[in-house]
């Protein structure tokens, strides 16, 4: 279940700036927009409030929020236009990514945002008052209603989201995984669904369905390829902004669950960066690739080194050849070096005595019926002692090069040559549900991508990620995901108090995410000190919180104060001696519980530190 994060812990860092004297007014007056920007980003911010419960569905707090932001976005599917834009049109503002663009830098463009959010919120509160009131179903006629008070919104113009919102909120309502599932057990027929996000994909709905996947063939989807353009010029634009340059090679990953579900986003980015589109023969398969114009793009042809998971492999064998045939079709191009990087590097690489067909080989995966980098393994199981160790690991699992005619031949110097080139690296996010320290295979991935790039670029990489799951299209670094999913997470009592509502369960599933966090330590050291800081203070050193824990999972507690004392240990965490000693004693009393140890106070426990009955 997702759920707005409405109780944040930590308030975001402000801009590095000199003493207040030295600020003008409207140099501090654009810091408290940045900082206010940020808060409500944390508020706004979509969150799980618990694991999902299989045959339970969520409950009408949780539904608002989701509904909220499937109004966001315009569904041309069913006629039905975005609510802020229609509320932001009839108060004649600018439409509504205009409001979120510029309400960072602007006040009054701030208060009409958050009025066009208020007077949104309240009508989707109307539609499904219907039923908290009296059991019956929502009631897009009376949000309408409230819409046409609120901000003359006609009628006719919102009844389309609404009744699309009430449709959702009804299939929300019941679940029909148990049935399914009993259904499947006999070995009835169930009936197929697509597999998505629902802010993405509302027609996922109802649940218990047999999820399937997507023709191959049509992927990337026009409308993804659409979406793409303005992702990737957000990405294009934040690298000259903080380099000063365009990046002459990125390093991507992707993977096939992902593009499932965004019908080929992250294939329609990669497109993108090399400036060419897909081609639709009479079939709508898309077969080839058209070359977009220099003055089209407005910028050069950006070099792209894609590094692909197994299933994608398995799933998207066509897609995988289009990608291939997309850096062979640029790299043919009689372009200046300047404005195409991919013929600029290839050509580098033939001068230096490799063919064409080599130099060009810039999708990577495992070998055939192999799946995974084990980086997560080897970052889980502490089976590494130089942080080089995990980005080779990487290029030996990943160093299998796929093209026409060529699948999965060992390439790990070719790689390793197209890595030397990256400045970049990249992935989009998918799902609101699950962000980069909820599993490990994000770590495994891009981390595992960003350390093969440090050691044989000999600089480390830029990392970014994209995140559009909202209007207001978003390019972060690492380090800003990291902080803004700790303090929307580990370090929001929403998050945390949800999962431990679910016992072992959810306190392992806090371990996970620490251990995640901890991840992108090993491999981009990405993680600032004041998250282990809170983290520790939250989780271990707090004797309330330690001892909730200690009774529901004593193994993930002490799992989760080992993880932290080696973040000490590995020089990833600064951390005053007296709280390591702190841990050091818990650490050491959780392992005697474990191993059901009982020691008087007086006794001293055999590592030298003192025990714990």
């Amino acid at each position: 279940m997702i759920f707005s994060d409405r109780n944040h812990s930590n308030p975001p860092d402000p801009e590095p700036c000199g003493p207040r004297e030295a600020l003008s007014s409207g140099v501090r007056d654009r810091i408290v927009l940045n900082l206010y920007e940020q808060l409500l980003e944390i508020e706004q911010r979509l969150i799980p409030t618990g694991m999902h419960r299989f045959g339970r569905p969520p409950d009408d707090y949780q539904m608002a929020d989701m509904l909220r932001m499937v109004a966001s976005f315009d569904r041309p599917e069913t006629g039905a236009r975005s609510l802020p834009d229609l509320v932001a049109r009839s108060l004649g503002l600018p439409d509504y990514q205009t409001l979120l663009n510029e309400s960072a830098a602007s006040e009054d463009r701030l208060t009409e945002r958050e009025r066009v959010e208020a007077i949104v919120r309240q009508s989707i509160a109307e539609l499904l008052a219907t039923r908290s009131e009296t059991g019956a179903e929502p009631a897009p006629d009376r949000a309408a209603a409230s819409l046409e008070r609120e901000a003359s919104v006609p009628p006719k113009d919102s009844l389309p989201m609404f009744s699309l919102l009430a449709r959702i909120s009804e299939q929300l309502s019941v679940s029909h995984e148990l049935d399914s599932l009993t259904s499947a057990l006999r070995g009835d027929y169930i009936e197929p669904g697509p597999g998505a996000d629902i802010i993405q994909n509302p027609n996922i709905l109802p649940t218990g369905r047999n999820t399937h996947a997507v023709n191959p063939y049509g992927i990337p989807s026009p409308i993804a390829f659409q979406k793409s353009e303005r992702v990737i010029a957000a990405l294009l634009e934040r690298c000259l902004e903080e380099r000063g340059h365009y990046p002459e090679a990125i390093g991507m990953v992707l993977w096939g669950m992902d593009n499932i579900k965004t019908q080929g986003e992250g294939v329609a980015q990669a497109l993108w960066l090399m400036g060419v589109s897909p081609r639709r023969d009479a079939m709508n398969r898309v077969t080839e690739v058209d070359v977009i114009p220099i003055e089209r793009l407005g910028r050069p042809r950006i070099d792209v080194v894609m590094t692909i998971s197994g299933i994608f492999r398995d799933l998207f064998g066509t897609t995988m050849e289009l990608l291939d045939k997309a850096a062979r079709t640029v790299a043919a191009l009689d372009e200046p070096a300047h404005m195409n990087f991919v013929r600029k590097n290839i050509q580098q690489q033939v001068a230096e005595g490799h063919s064409f067909d080599d130099a060009v080989i810039r999708v990577f995966s495992n070998a055939a019926g192999s799946y995974g980098t084990n980086v997560n393994f080897m970052v889980i199981d502490r089976q590494w002692e130089r942080s080089d160790e995990i980005g080779d690991l990487f290029v030996t699992r990943k160093c299998f090069a796929y093209r026409r005619g060529l699948e999965g031949r060992e390439a790990r110097e070719l790689m390793e040559r197209a890595l030397a080139r990256v400045e970049v690296t990249y992935q989009n996010i998918d799902n609101t549900e699950i962000g980069i320290t909820d599993v490990d295979h994000y770590f495994e991935y891009l981390g595992g991508l960003s350390q093969a790039v440090e050691k044989r670029a000999g600089a480390r990489p830029t990392v970014y990620l994209s995140d559009s799951l909202s209007p207001l299209l978003k390019i972060r670094s690492l380090q800003e995901t990291v902080r803004l999913e700790a303090r929307t997470k580990a370090l929001n009592p929403k998050w945390y108090e949800g999962m431990l509502k679910h016992g072992f369960s959810g306190v392992a599933e806090i371990e996970h995410h620490v251990t995640n966090t901890f991840g992108w330590s090993a491999t981009a050291n990405a993680v600032d000190d004041w998250v282990y800081d809170q983290i520790a203070q939250t989780y271990v050193l707090e004797e309330s919180m330690l001892e909730r824990l200690r009774a529901l999972n004593p193994h993930a507690t002490h799992s989760l104060a080992t993880r932290l004392l080696e973040a000490e240990g590995r020089g990833f965490w600064s951390a005053d001696k007296s709280v390591i000693d702190r841990l050091r004693d818990i650490s050491a009393g959780l392992e005697d519980q474990l191993e059901g140890v009982t020691r008087a106070k007086s006794e001293p426990h055999p590592s030298g530190k003192s025990g714990s009955s």
